[in-house]
């Protein structure tokens, strides 16, 4: 998926800032994707870096806002398209 700003991201992408947005832990994101808490956590900074966010809610902000997550959905479906 390729937001407005023309910036990518890509399916474990969508995932994990699902999981975000639902409230997940890093060490519950990292079971749910059969990751270590190492890789998840530098999945996340590289996502903070890529939109320029300050923190996770910073980033799930910005990701509703650029309509990477769906508004009016709560709990957001992990399985967006």
């Amino acid at each position: 998926m390729t937001t407005a700003l023309g910036k990518s991201v890509s399916a474990r992408e969508m995932q994990l800032l699902t999981m975000l947005a639902r409230g997940h832990t890093t060490d519950r994101a990292a079971r749910e994707l059969r990751l270590s808490r190492h890789t998840v956590g530098e999945e996340i900074s590289i996502l903070l870096d890529r939109f320029n966010c300050r923190n996770r809610a910073e980033l799930v902000a910005y990701c509703y806002v650029h309509r990477l997550l769906p508004i009016g959905i709560w709990p957001p479906s992990v399985s967006h398209p």
